[in-house]
């Protein structure tokens, strides 16, 4: 099912405010609703309009954002775009709790307002469909309301409110679940297929799997693959640290790799200048540092020595929550904590993911403490020992790192191993510029905010008390930092986003142009087929996908037993096929000599691509859309199930799992009735007659009962199998073969409909539709209320 990138929408209401907060052309729409949204929470928090803008575009521009929006991970960029929004909403609901004023008007109209904007807010990051990010995000809603309810209880004379905090907690509580209510449509039926993918769990009794019976998720180390290296932390303050991207820039004329490759006689230099192996760290590969910027590093600092109260603790809670989920396998038993007992954590990968949540939480303590200096929140002489500590600790280490870059290490990544040593060494000298050049650029950035606070701060001597002249100073330093950081976190983002990575839309078209493999393809007139690709990565590329069902592709979200099939088949299968092509010297001999591949063969691939200019092999064995077969093979457990595969002949026998013990018996059954009457079976025929993704025909004739495999992926909630002539007969369908679809077929000569149609789409959407109406009507009625209570006052 489509469930996993192309839900629908039936239902909800608020679909429509989605692409229209999101119009324009991406990047700049994506940016633009994290800058506005960024800049609503730093609102939220109280602070002044040019260092909320200074915020927001910290918030906004982190490299990470600009890196994901380059290798296209839309939903997540979109997810991470309203997330200020949810949080801007949530602190604007608790603080509204204080609003002074005699009786429930003074606050709680505003109050119900707050909770209405942030089930609106809640529905439009829910839409983005990026569950992970939303994970990230309930926990710091979570830490947020924690605190600020110990904060509450602490006080004798703010323990009056705590009436109000649980008003307030229970309108956030139901007018969340509305706004995610609304998406009900896309999250019930992807819940209901994450069980049966990757993200639940294999079936297969791995003994040496270390959470093999523990939990129903991903594999650990896939899950933790992407784990951030604690030598890669300095990465937020000092972007190249490790590197920078595992294919980045070098300066062409100052390159020790350039000029050693110049020697040897390298073409394409400045190409090769562009896309050279830059990182180091632990990682498997990267687009990219999260660099948070110099200044926000530096401003953060500061606020953890100068802020006091409960805004300081969450976000410093939540800081330390994601860097010690960020570095996953190099913390294990944090890792291992939240992988076992936390509700869904099993189902995410690449835990370096989670410091996403530091784009919001540095800047909005960074930013925060700023504007209170700025507004003469602190005396000049409270900023004096804090300043200096957090300019030593960031601007310091910038300095070391610029004088002694060997500090970081050895300037050596696992990846160097396969290089030649001189080539090593030419890349480790360039890797230890970059640190020195990106960790003096930091120091510099640091150092600047630090003067323009002190100068703000500092006045001369014949204007004694001119708070005009002093509010005059601070306004300039503000909007000086502020320039410096949007200078800064654009340029360091123009590094993993810039002209080279837009093309036209022309050229983006191009690569879905039908190659003339394909036209040949396509020149069959069978229903339904499928394709193996050996042109590309088959389990990485999903180009082919485009005209094709193809037997490979990608997906992180793909159904378990097909990943299984890959691991267990498919790939031994795939690499016969190639060493055949290997053997074989030419397209005639291997169409000769073309070797057995049952699951390929069971999965109907017809065809296999060599070469995009030549015709294709044609794989003989190929079993069709659909067959009878005679007999069936029990199979005692899930291991016994997929081993069976390649040792029965599946032309005739259907291999059955353990869980569907009564299809082996009807099977039996047919193959008794068949025997007694003496049924030839080769009259017998089974054939497609149209294909839909949500719906397929079949005609079929049989002298007796028969058992059918289609060649169609199993799938157990939704599909139905009818006969046409007679719809309110259903026929029950099992899995066949570890992934197919099977039946057993009436005597006779009948046209079956077989058709998706769960029953979670239908309950779903009216879901989506009431939490839509009753989200929208109290919008309206909590807008109408404080409109009127202003109108009174």
């Amino acid at each position: 099912p489509t469930t996993s990138f192309q839900a629908s929408h039936e239902g909800d209401l608020t679909q429509g405010i989605y692409p229209l907060l999101l119009k324009g052309k991406r990047p700049a729409s994506y940016l633009f609703v994290c800058l506005l949204g960024a800049f609503l929470l730093l609102l939220s928090l109280g602070v002044d309009t040019l260092v909320a803008v200074a915020g927001a575009v910290a918030v906004t521009f982190c490299s990470y954002n600009i890196q994901i929006i380059q290798v296209g991970h839309n939903t997540k960029m979109q997810a991470i775009a309203f997330l200020p929004w949810v949080m801007a909403a949530v602190i604007f609901t608790y603080r509204s709790i204080f609003r002074e004023g005699k009786g429930w008007k003074a606050w709680l109209p505003v109050t119900v307002l707050g909770s209405a904007l942030f089930g609106l807010a809640m529905s439009m990051q829910v839409k983005a469909n990026h569950q992970q990010i939303t994970y990230y995000l309930a926990i710091l809603i979570a830490l947020y309301v924690v605190t600020f309810f110990i904060w509450l209880v602490a006080s004798p004379q703010r323990r009056k409110s705590v009436g109000r905090f649980f008003a307030a907690s229970a309108l956030l509580l139901v007018l969340g679940l509305l706004g995610i209510g609304t998406n009900a449509i896309k999250l019930a039926p992807l819940y209901e297929y994450t069980q049966h993918t990757m993200r639940g769990g294999s079936e297969l009794a791995v003994e040496s799997s270390e959470n093999s019976g523990k939990t129903k998720g991903l594999d650990l180390e896939y899950a933790t693959a992407w784990s951030y290296g604690w030598q890669e932390l300095p990465n937020m303050m000092i972007p190249d640290f490790n590197g920078g991207a595992s294919s980045g820039a070098v300066n062409y004329s100052k390159s020790e790799t350039i000029k050693l490759l110049k020697q040897y006689g390298q073409p394409n230099l400045r190409e090769v200048a562009k896309t050279l192996p830059l990182y180091w760290g632990p990682q498997p590969f990267t687009a990219g540092p999260m660099y948070m910027g110099a200044i926000t590093i530096f401003l953060f600092i500061l606020g953890l020595f100068m802020c006091k109260g409960r805004d300081k603790w969450w976000i410093l809670a939540a800081t330390v929550i994601a860097v010690l989920l960020g570095v996953g396998n190099h913390f294990m038993p944090f890792t291992k904590f939240w992988y076992y007992y936390m509700p869904f954590y099993s189902k995410f990968r690449t835990v370096s993911m989670a410091l996403i949540i530091l784009q919001v939480t540095l800047p909005m303590l960074g930013f925060f403490v700023l504007d209170k200096i700025l507004k003469g929140g602190f005396t000049a002489e409270q900023f004096r020992k804090p300043g200096i500590i957090a300019l030593t600790i960031t601007g310091g280490f910038c300095l070391l790192c610029s004088i002694f870059p060997g500090i970081a290490g050895d300037f050596s990544g696992a990846a160097d191993t396969q290089m030649h040593p001189e080539l090593v060494a030419a890349l480790q000298t360039d890797r230890a510029k970059l640190l020195e050049n990106d960790a003096l650029m930091s120091f510099f950035l640091i150092v600047a905010a630090y003067v323009l606070i002190m100068w703000a701060y500092s006045k001369p001597k014949d204007i004694p008390g001119d708070d005009a002249y002093v509010g005059k100073r601070r306004y300039v330093a503000a909007a000086a930092i502020s320039a410096l950081v949007l200078l800064n976190m654009f340029a360091v983002g123009k590094r993993y986003l810039n002209n080279s990575h837009f093309v036209t839309p022309k050229n983006f078209q191009s690569q879905f142009n039908k190659r003339p493999v394909d036209e040949a393809i396509l020149a069959d007139p069978a229903k339904s087929y499928r394709v193996l690709d050996l042109t590309v990565n088959v389990f990485n590329d999903s180009h082919p996908s485009y005209w094709h069902k193809n037997i490979g592709g990608y997906s992180p979200v793909k159904m378990q037993r097909y990943q299984d099939l890959i691991d267990r088949h498919l790939t031994a299968e795939i690499n016969s096929v190639i060493a055949a092509v290997n053997a074989a010297g030419s397209l005639e001999g291997l169409a000769d000599s073309f070797p057995k591949v049952p699951v390929l063969s069971m999965l109907n691939d017809k065809y296999v691509i060599l070469d995009d200019k030549v015709a294709p092999v044609v794989n003989p064995n190929a079993m069709g859309t659909a067959w009878f077969v005679d007999s069936a093979a029990q199979a005692g457990s899930a291991n016994d199930e997929i081993s069976k595969l390649s040792s029965i002949d599946l032309h005739t026998t259907a291999v059955i799992g353990p869980d569907f013990k009564w299809a082996a018996e009807a099977i039996s059954a047919c193959e008794a009735k068949g025997a007694e009457a003496k049924v030839a079976s080769w009259s017998d025929t089974v054939y497609m007659t149209s294909y839909a993704p949500n719906e397929l025909r079949y005609h079929y004739k049989a002298a007796s009962d028969r058992a059918v495999i289609f060649s169609e992926i199993y799938y157990p909630d939704g599909w139905t199998l009818t006969l046409a002539d007679n719809p309110a007969e259903t026929l029950k369908l099992f899995r066949a073969n570890w992934t197919l679809r099977g039946a057993v077929l009436p005597a006779g000569e009948h046209d079956i409909v077989m058709r998706f149609e769960p029953a979670s789409y239908r309950i779903s959407s009216n879901i989506s539709r009431a939490s839509s109406i009753l989200l929208i009507l109290l919008i309206l009625a909590s807008a109408g209320g404080v409109l009127y209570g202003c109108r009174e006052k």
